[in-house]
């Protein structure tokens, strides 16, 4: 979700992802972890990727965000919203009244 969150306000390349995700309070991502996610993202078709020349270095790979995955971060925003209620719920009653 968070990877389709960054890539709704702009294409980025990977690095780009990782740092933006940093810059929100997230650990520093590593390749091992992102790059798997990324080529699962771009097999479902919710991301798109394309190679563009660096300009002071080799090409890279810039994701972006397609419209199959517009509509799953709109399903995922739904889902998390959801589920932020129910936490909200069970933290305002007494824990006893779950055990029942």
């Amino acid at each position: 979700m968070l990877i389709l969150k960054v890539l709704a306000v702009a294409p980025r390349h990977g690095y780009g992802i990782s740092q933006a995700l940093v810059s929100v309070g997230l650990q520093p991502i590593k390749g091992a972890q992102l790059y798997p996610a990324l080529v699962r993202l771009e097999d479902e078709g919710a991301i798109l990727a394309q190679w563009e020349q660096g300009g002071s270095g080799p090409a890279r790979k810039v994701y972006q965000l397609a419209p199959a995955g517009r509509q799953q971060l709109e399903d995922l925003g739904a889902q998390w919203d959801m589920f932020m209620r129910a936490v909200e719920a069970l933290s305002s009653e007494p824990l006893d009244q779950h055990r029942k």
